[in-house]
């Protein structure tokens, strides 16, 4: 029996997670696909800028071939009297090839400056989307956590319900088997009992609901169990509106990113400016043939400097025209979502008055319903209060509870959200 309440033991500490806030940051920071995906995006453009410096060095080639032909040709000179005619093998019916030797661009234009410098935009880039990417994963991971200690919270509230109302039941019990309450009384009590059973178990489910949400976002199964935290703090933020959006336009990563993406058009163009451009390329190369027999020497070495102009039409000039369109593009998105944010920080520092507000008047309910409730209790004791009326205050009691506990997590959500906007965190501890 000991063993098996040992094993029992085991398996449900396996299976239970116990986490502090910071511990489920880290979680989902190693866990979460989407920053998975942008890490890798990271990786890649640090790759490209690797690749495209390799355009600054020169390419190398190693080049072989054996060819066979179907007769020997020869070189035939008519007959020119006194002169006989001559015939004499042009070339070797089968011979080899042989070519060993590099190509260097000296001067493309100015291409290979603007690739390296749009990578190194690709790179400050892809982090400023993986940093935007991991602050909305913490958001949605404080977000979660609160959610579950909110639900935690009115579950332990109805438990505390629940013992009162039992006792009060008991006391509605003893008074009727003396006989200085009914029967009516007793059974309020009775159905009292049962209400409360009945918000408790669904606090429960919400409970369940909640902790399968947090779960899900740190990759863990939502079957599994977890244990939270309780945070304690008050936040006390005394930036104005204005402060605050002018640390979001500081902070968001997704306006940087943005920024980022305006810089690197304009090195687009300078790029199809350089196809109007003559490019100037070198060319170095030891040859050996056995083509011709007499040919002598076999082995040779050649240096070729060239310039070349590509032009098709004038589709440069169309694709000068269009990196344009895009920088104006991105002009005209970077000031919608620099407006989008003002509206969100707006909308957050409202929802953060609001529940300010709203935790101050509820804590002031709950001193007034506690006082109430004792003063109820007591009156009943002495027979100078109803059943009903000790219900009811228990009811009012339980109400200014979760409008207490309710409105500090709401608080904490407020919090939570304005520092999502700002893309700054505003409290410490968290």
């Amino acid at each position: 029996m000991r063993i098996l309440l040992i094993l029992v033991l085991v398996l449900s500490a396996y299976r239970l997670y116990a986490l502090t806030l910071q511990e489920a940051i880290v979680e989902a920071l190693n866990n979460n696909p989407e920053i998975q995906i942008n890490r890798k995006e990271v990786d890649i453009s640090k790759l490209n800028l690797k690749i495209d410096k390799q355009l600054f060095y020169p390419e190398f080639f190693l080049q072989y071939s054996h060819t066979w032909l179907a007769q020997t040709p020869y070189f035939n000179i008519p007959p020119d009297p006194p002169i006989p005619p001559i015939s004499f093998k042009q070339m070797e019916k089968s011979f080899n090839n042989f070519e060993f030797g590099f190509n260097y661009l000296i001067y493309t234009g100015g291409k290979r400056h603007e690739k390296i410098k749009i990578d190194r935009i690709d790179i400050k880039a892809s982090f400023e989307k993986l940093t935007e990417k991991e602050k909305q994963i913490i958001a949605d991971v404080k977000k979660a956590y609160i959610q579950v200690l909110k639900a935690k919270a009115i579950v332990d509230i109805y438990e505390k319900q629940l013992e009162a109302v039992r006792a009060h039941y008991q006391r509605v019990k003893g008074f009727y088997e003396e006989g200085y309450a009914s029967y009516v009384e007793l059974l309020q009590a009775r159905v009292k009992i049962s209400e409360t059973k009945r918000d408790l178990k669904t606090a429960k489910e919400n409970l369940a609901l909640a902790k399968g949400y947090l779960l899900t976002i740190l990759g863990k199964s939502p079957s599994d169990d977890i244990t939270v935290e309780k945070v304690h703090i008050t936040p006390d933020i005394s930036f104005s509106l204005k402060t605050l959006q002018k640390l979001a336009v500081k902070h968001r990563n997704i306006l940087k990113f943005i920024k980022y993406q305006k810089d690197k058009v304009k090195h687009l163009q300078n790029i199809e400016k350089a196809d109007f451009l003559p490019k100037v390329f070198s060319q170095g190369k030891v040859i050996y043939t056995d083509q011709v027999d007499y040919l002598d020497p076999k082995v040779n070495f050649s240096l070729t400097v060239g310039i070349k102009v590509n032009i098709q039409g004038i589709q440069p000039y169309y694709k000068m025209l269009k990196t344009r369109l895009e920088e104006k593009k991105v002009s005209l998105k970077l000031k919608d979502v620099e407006n989008k944010i003002f509206l969100q920080v707006q909308n957050a520092y409202q929802k953060f008055i609001t529940a300010k507000e709203n935790l101050i008047v509820s804590e002031n309910m709950l001193k007034q319903a506690k006082e109430y409730y004792q003063l109820v209790v007591e009156q009943y004791k002495n027979q100078l209060a109803s059943t009903t009326d000790v219900l009811n205050a228990q009811a009012q009691l339980t109400k200014a509870m979760k409008g207490k506990e309710i409105s500090y997590y709401q608080l904490l959500e407020a919090v939570f959200e304005l520092e999502n906007a700002t893309g700054t965190k505003l409290i410490g501890g968290l």
